[in-house]
């Protein structure tokens, strides 16, 4: 019997714990706080410094955005590179095959330069291995290539939207 009550006492005494420290778990609700107006400051705030070196890109080529897959009948594979020969800058768009060679009807290459400058490009059927769109880059690494691909009952979707470095060497500025 003692051992019974021993063990009751035991377990009331564990219930009592959580229940007083379960309530300890959450943030306490904070008092509503008065906003005083201010005056527009005077002169910039200051940034804090960086801790990673980032890129900054100039505004001329825009910004990538999303891009779609193709359904797998309708898919074409792409190679997107530069040359990286500084005096003739180019970067190529090459059609390096997939299953909607036979049944796409148009790609479209659309090539934007940092300095704002757009170029455009299409391909056409008989697509074939190798066919290709060059552009003369800006040699630095915030060229911007976008490829359009019209399939049949898809119609045309951007299959790929982003920036080629015209150089793998000394990314960072």
């Amino acid at each position: 019997m003692n051992d019974r009550k021993a063990i009751a006492a035991v377990l009331l005494l564990v219930m009592a714990l959580v229940l007083a420290t379960a309530g300890c778990t959450g943030q306490s609700p904070k008092s509503p706080q008065t906003v005083q107006p201010t005056s527009p400051p005077t002169t910039p705030p200051a940034f804090p410094a960086a801790t990673t070196a980032t890129k900054v890109l100039p505004t001329g080529p825009g910004t990538p955005g999303p891009t779609e897959a193709l359904p797998d009948i309708y898919s074409m594979e792409f190679q997107v590179q530069a040359n990286g020969n500084t005096a003739d800058p180019q970067i190529g768009v090459a059609l390096m095959g997939g299953k909607g060679m036979e049944l796409n009807s148009r790609v479209d290459i659309t090539f934007h330069r940092t300095t704002g400058q757009v170029e455009n490009a299409t391909m056409l059927p008989p697509f074939y291995m190798g066919q290709k769109a060059v552009f003369v880059a800006s040699p630095d690494n915030y060229n911007r290539v976008e490829i359009w691909v019209t399939a049949p009952q898809v119609g045309k979707i951007k299959t790929y939207d982003d920036y080629v470095p015209f150089s793998t060497y000394n990314t960072n500025p």
